[in-house]
Parts: structure tokens; sequence; C-alpha cells
């Protein structure tokens, strides 16, 4: 009876000895999101409340209990060199950290570093697995940088899926490699009237590089095809406008670039 009292006592005591500890690693992860939030009222305060350095702070301390939103600010502070020394290396770190845990921004935005190469070595194929991963989200972003990597392989039919599926949420460089693959046949049958609907939702969205192109096709199709294809766009508008679609995830500098720009941290949130 005394043997056994004695191993319940020293269980107790073990187990006691252990809750501490796990307490206080509980409270810690409470606390990732708490200081993520503290970071981005430090961002973007006015006044004495805004402190780049503070929030810094905050986003590494969050970053570093395993919190993706903040690895993904972190990123993209090395990314675009916002508030520290820009470095791509470390930028695809924290993107990769995030990306692990799948947060479909992160993987977008580590699968453009790879797709571009800008300051880390260009990896194709890691690009793809990466937007992938995000495409498999429905992400517009990762289906289009995807799309864009599928035409480097000359993999058409696989570019015009994935063009289709962003462009029908409303990216208007989408709609051009869309609209430019009907034009070509490439990966679709040759459809010049499909062809300018793309294209002229691409120019209403604000790309006037299509302009020419859209001439070109308006003489060929003739004025009554023109004005059908006019009436498709415009029913079209009302579901494939970024406005209407991107509920948040939009309306930053370099959105629409070739290659997106990084959403900056006050609109991430409403990317995911």
């Amino acid at each position: 009876m005394g043997h056994r009292f004695a191993a319940l006592l020293v269980a107790f005591c073990f187990a006691f000895s252990l809750a501490p500890a796990q307490g206080q690693t509980s409270a810690l992860g409470l606390n990732a999101p708490r200081l993520y939030e503290k970071g981005m009222n430090a961002l973007i305060g006015v006044g004495v409340s805004q402190n780049d350095l503070d929030a810094i702070d905050y986003f590494r301390r969050s970053a570093d209990l395993g919190y993706p939103p903040a690895q993904v600010v972190l990123g993209y502070f090395y990314d675009t060199g916002f508030r520290v020394t820009q470095n791509s290396t470390e930028a695809a770190d924290w993107y990769k950290k995030a990306a692990k845990l799948d947060d479909r921004l992160a993987e977008w935005l580590l699968g453009r570093l790879y797709f571009t190469g800008n300051g880390i070595p260009r990896d194709l194929s890691a690009a793809e697995t990466w937007l992938q991963k995000a495409a498999d989200q429905n992400d517009p972003f990762g289906e289009y940088l995807l799309g864009m990597a599928k035409l480097e392989r000359n993999d058409y039919p696989k570019a015009a899926e994935l063009f289709r599926k962003a462009a029908v949420q409303g990216l208007p460089q989408a709609q051009q490699q869309l609209g430019e693959l009907y034009k070509q046949g490439r990966g679709v049958n040759a459809d010049k009237f499909e062809a300018y609907v793309w294209l002229l939702l691409s120019f209403e969205a604000g790309n006037q590089t299509v302009a020419n192109e859209l001439q070109e096709l308006e003489a060929a199709l003739g004025t009554n095809k023109v004005e059908q294809a006019k009436t498709k766009a415009r029913d079209l508008q009302q579901t494939v406008t970024r406005a209407v679609v991107a509920h948040g995830c939009s309306g930053w500098p370099g959105e629409f670039s070739p290659v997106p720009v990084p959403p900056p941290p006050d609109i991430q949130n409403f990317c995911r």
C-alpha cells in the first residue's frame, strides 16, 4: 500500500511540474494573433501611435510563434524592402513558413518569387509547386501565375484553363492572356469573337495595352459581331469585375501588373 501511494505521489508531482510550462505555451500561442494586431495598429497608426520599429517587433514575435499572417507580413517587408533592407532570401524563408501551413497568400507569393527569380535562383518547378497549392484554393493570382508558368512549358491547354479561372475572378492580365490564346488558337479553338470579349473586358478594367488588338479584331469581325461581343462583355462585367468578386483583395499599386506586386499588409487579410 505504501509503495502504491509513493508511486501516485511521484506521478502527481511530475504532472504538476509540467502544468506551468504547458500553460505558458498555450498562453503564448493565444498571444500570437494579439501580437499581430498590435503590429498592425503600430503600422497604420497616426502620429505618435504610428511606430514602424514597434510594428516590426510585434510581427516578428507573432511570426516566431508560428502565426501565418505575421509571417507573410514579414515576408512582404523583406520582399519589397518596406521598412527593412530588401532581402529576397529572407522573404522566401518567411513565405515558406506560412505556405507550409497552407496559407494561400503565402503560397502564391512564394511561387511568385521562384517564378521571377528576383533575388533568388529562378526555379520554375518550385514556382509551379507553390502556385498550384494556391490555385487549388481558387486563388486568382496563383491561377494566373501558374498559367504563365504553363505558357513557358508550352502547355497551352492548361494555361488557357488557368487563365479562364483567374479571368472570371476579374484579373485583367488573365483576361488578356485568355483573349490572346483565343486569338492565336493556342490551347483553345481559334475564336476571334471570344478573343474580343475577353480583351475588351481587360481593356475596360484599365488594361490599355490591348487597344491595338481590339482594333484589329473589330476590323476582322465586322460591325454586327462587334456589337454582339460588346453586349456579351457588358453582361459578363456584372460577374467578373474585380471590385465585385475580390471581397476587399484589390486596390493596391501593381495589382494588375504582368507579374502582380504583393498586396500590402492592410489588404492581406482580405486575400485569404
